[in-house]
């Protein structure tokens, strides 16, 4: 054979050496003429304009069976966001996919941090068209969600917040912006097994080039957790070194990577789902960046098929677990920390759940439906929502005043017995004594005199009586506070639960608004 055979011989074998090694796991089939981004189109010079998404959009559904998207709600500026399932050979009706097994991809919350976006657009396409068994097996087991776009404003105006300014990932806890009540309209529908919520890192430009991190608050069911983290640090960390990225965990204790209840990252943990976060380096190439994101889900894909009876197993108990921790209030809740940085504010004894005003009733609607937050009806007005339920890793930061971000402030209650009585008041009462809220045992015995004679008087219907105690009751309240008898933490719940009895008794059956009362007192 001459030289110049030998040569031409050995660049076929290495570009087709190339092929094999740049193909990705998702066996997009060769010779098809599929659809493509405006990214592709433009080699990574520039992003996918929001006109080429909606085209591209619409390009793949109309071309392969196994894909369906949705409008799931609207920006401020009108954008629409969109929901794409992928499965095999269709992709199952929404109801099939609730009660059946689903991941979620969430793409750039951050406007300015395109390439988890171009990653979840190409990913839903290869999945569209691939004719690896291995994934179409996959797909048959398990559809696959993409919110490839959380921030279309953002994304056009190239900025994190969305049009209004707001940084939509530190609202999860509050559901305050359109696009976080579409993503959470879509966790609680589909309650993903894993949901992957993708973003960058603007400032670096490596080293480590790819990091990830699992739920680190501390509220999170426990055996989730280690699953969700022996995810991160023995299969995708690992894998993604091998694929020629360099790796590791976002944040540091005590700062970035905690465990900060408003952040979709941990959010997922407290929806009892297995939660990642992937952070590419934003000042490296485009492409390199893209490359990045999509070797990562690679992984998550792959460790979803081989764990995927124990994924099913851990996230599928978890809610039940969850609801028994809650109904035990021995055990603590964490109001701040991580599983690397140790909390300040616990809650030795768990509360065994909150009481809510009528008023307050409409602001707690959201997170009812979009938490699916249980709650009863309270006779004289307001609801009770108990611990013990499998979103209980979510209620104390919602309603409790000793929470960072609390969004309704309700009454901490450690007895489910007679809510919006003074016989449920006066448990309250005997609850402060025991933590040693009270300066004399003789103060808690002064207002557990006065709740005896409101009891009697709720029992026999004396409104009038019922109502005159209870001021009573909060001059007394007012004097024992200003005298240093009392914790303020114990004269806040004290006072706002008397006057919840007296707006009961004022207008049967209308709590009014106890809020407004207290904070104008």
């Amino acid at each position: 054979m001459t030289q110049s055979v030998w040569k031409k011989a050995a660049t076929i074998i290495l570009i087709g050496l190339l092929v094999i090694t740049m193909t990705p796991v998702t066996g997009l089939a060769d010779e098809t003429d599929v659809p493509t981004t405006g990214f592709e189109d433009r080699n990574g010079d520039g992003w996918t304009t929001q006109e080429e998404e909606l085209a591209f959009l619409e390009e793949v559904a109309a071309t392969s069976d196994r894909v369906a998207y949705s409008e799931i709600g609207t920006t401020v500026e009108g954008r629409p966001l969109h929901l794409i399932r992928v499965g095999f050979p269709a992709p199952p009706t929404d109801e099939e996919i609730a009660d059946g097994r689903n991941m979620l991809v969430v793409g750039s919350q951050h406007g300015n941090e395109g390439a988890p976006r171009e990653m979840a657009l190409q990913l839903l396409r290869n999945l569209a068209f691939t004719d690896d068994p291995v994934l179409l097996d996959q797909l048959q087991e398990a559809t696959i969600l993409f919110i490839p776009t959380a921030n279309p404003d953002g994304r056009a105006a190239n900025t994190r917040a969305n049009a209004e300014g707001i940084d939509i990932n530190r609202e999860h806890l509050s559901m305050r912006t359109n696009e976080v009540k579409a993503i959470a309209s879509v966790l609680e529908e589909f309650t993903p097994d894993i949901t992957v919520d993708g973003h960058e890192r603007p400032r670096d430009s490596g080293n480590p080039d790819m990091e990830m991190l699992w739920p680190r608050n501390l509220n999170v069911d426990e055996q989730l957790r280690s699953l969700n983290q022996e995810m991160v640090e023995d299969y995708l960390l690992p894998e993604v070194e091998e694929a020629g990225f360099t790796t590791g965990l976002y944040g540091s204790p005590g700062g970035a990577g905690g465990g900060d209840e408003r952040i979709l990252r941990n959010i997922l943990g407290l929806r009892n789902g297995i939660g990642l976060l992937t952070e590419s380096a934003g000042l490296q190439e485009p492409q390199r960046r893209v490359d990045m994101q999509m070797r990562t889900l690679e992984s998550v894909l792959s460790f979803y098929r081989e764990r995927f009876d124990d994924v099913g197993a851990v996230v599928s108990g978890a809610p039940e677990r969850q609801q028994a921790a809650g109904s035990d209030q021995t055990e603590p809740f964490y109001l701040d920390g991580a599983d690397n940085f140790d909390p300040t504010t616990i809650l030795e004894t768990k509360p065994s759940g909150y009481l809510l005003t009528n008023d307050q009733t409409q602001e707690v609607e959201i997170y009812k439906e979009l938490f699916a937050i249980e709650t009863e009806a309270i006779n004289g007005g307001g609801m009770y929502a108990a611990m013990d339920q499998p979103k209980m890793g979510i209620l104390p930061f919602l309603f409790d005043e000793r929470a960072t971000y609390t969004q309704v402030e309700g009454i901490a209650l450690y007895d489910s017995t007679d809510v919006g009585t003074a016989a449920n008041m006066k448990s309250l009462v005997a609850h402060f004594e025991e933590e040693g809220e009270f300066e004399e045992a003789e103060n808690a015995r002064a207002l557990d005199l006065h709740l005896t004679a409101v009891d009697r008087f709720e029992k026999k219907e004396k409104a009038d009586k019922v109502i005159k105690h209870m001021h009573s009751f909060n001059r007394l309240l007012a004097y024992q506070r200003d005298n240093e008898f009392i914790s303020e933490l114990a004269y806040s719940n004290l006072q706002k639960y008397a006057a919840y009895i007296i707006g009961k008794w004022e207008t049967p059956s209308d709590s009014t608004n106890v809020v407004g009362q207290v904070n104008e007192g």
